[in-house]
């Protein structure tokens, strides 16, 4: 795992469900450790769902949630941990004196998975890792745990004003409903309060208005806004609005210098991993198209990403073109951006933590100031 790519920071200066988003909006697959509290949490992110959690504070072990939830009884309880003389798992002990049945097991184990994000949720202080890896440990397993569910919830049972303005920002932040939010918004059943907010973001909206609209009290509102941009069903309107603008408005020849600069891009990077693997980079090439979307990928038809994986501006067009894009500013800027992204994707996945690594991002970083 240490050569895997990891980042460090404090969690003073951000949440966990914001940490979370990041990694659910890329489909990151990565482990979270979160130190704080005299108590360590992990969370497993697989493809930008949480499988699998796990933490050191000892009212988060299998027998103290089910007891808390009342699946087992004090007598039970004091009965497995009186047997537990030898690092046995606590969730076998229960099966075989009887207490949950064999198939009840995996449903106990999702519970505690997700009492555990819940309450890690809450965390104002302390610090955390995320290590961007595939390499989980042998004893955990996938859960079918609900992402973005479970982290609605968690957010509705914070009670910390500080951590709900620090995932809001300020308050003349313009909002609006992410593209498809409709269609999710019904696969999350969300609530009648949930459903009240997202319903005040059916246009762009600043959060102040939002709350004032709001029948909820101003606590509940904000922490409902915040709950809601963490999953994704609303976002940031007012950078979106300015890039929409900004590209409508470019000339073709604006279009093609753009193409040309992220070109310049690709090829640097194209080299820097041909250097390390050779002809395999069209292999590897094959893979970073993989990371587009499906949306994406027919603007780059009939091209040949092998030509040091250079985008062809004309071909770019045609595509264009013919899709009927009445924006093609905003297409030209997306494909570009999803194409540099599939390729730090691939690096990361095949070189994280070396100096390869270090050296695409700072090219990426460059391409787009």
């Amino acid at each position: 795992m240490s050569e895997d790519l990891s980042i460090q920071g404090t969690l003073s200066e951000t949440t966990v469900p914001d940490l979370l988003r990041s990694l659910i909006r890329s489909a990151e697959t990565a482990i979270v450790s979160l130190e704080g509290l005299g108590r360590t949490d992990v969370i497993y992110v697989n493809e930008g769902k949480i499988i699998f959690a796990s933490s050191t504070d000892p009212d988060m072990g299998l027998g103290e949630v089910l007891l808390r939830g009342g699946e087992l009884n004090l007598p039970q309880y004091n009965q497995v941990t009186e047997r537990l003389v030898t690092p046995r798992r606590f969730g076998a002990m229960i099966v075989e004196l009887g207490f949950i049945q064999p198939e009840d097991l995996s449903r106990a184990v999702e519970r505690q998975a997700s009492a555990i994000v819940l309450n890690a949720m809450r965390y104002r202080n302390g610090s955390y890792t995320i290590e961007f890896t595939q390499d989980f440990p042998d004893d955990i397993v996938t859960l079918p745990l609900s992402t973005e569910r479970l982290i609605l919830d968690g957010i509705q049972s914070i009670g910390f004003w500080s951590l709900i303005t620090r995932g809001l920002g300020r308050p003349e932040r313009i909002l609006e409903q992410a593209p498809g939010s409709n269609a999710r918004s019904y696969a999350l059943e969300l609530n009648e309060e949930e459903n009240h907010v997202f319903n005040l973001v059916s246009e762009p909206t600043k959060i102040e208005d939002i709350v004032a609209h709001s029948y909820l009290s101003n606590f509940a509102s904000c922490k409902t806004i915040w709950g809601l941009l963490t999953v994704n069903l609303i976002q940031d309107a007012e950078g979106a609005a300015v890039v929409e603008t900004k590209a409508a408005e470019e000339s073709e020849y604006e279009l093609s210098a753009l193409v040309e600069r992220y070109n310049t891009a690709y090829q640097g990077i194209f080299a820097l991993v041909f250097q390390k693997i050779g002809d395999h980079i069209y292999d590897f090439i094959d893979r970073v198209v993989l990371h587009l979307s499906p949306d994406t990928l027919p603007y780059l038809s009939g091209m040949n990403m092998v030509n040091e994986g250079r985008v062809d501006f004309d071909q770019l067009l045609n595509n264009l073109i013919s899709s009927g894009s009445e924006n093609q500013g905003l297409v030209v800027h997306t494909v570009l951006h999803e194409l540099l992204y599939g390729w730090i994707l691939e690096v990361k996945s095949e070189f994280g933590g070396s100096t390869l690594e270090k050296d695409v991002i700072s090219i990426a970083q460059k391409v787009k100031r």
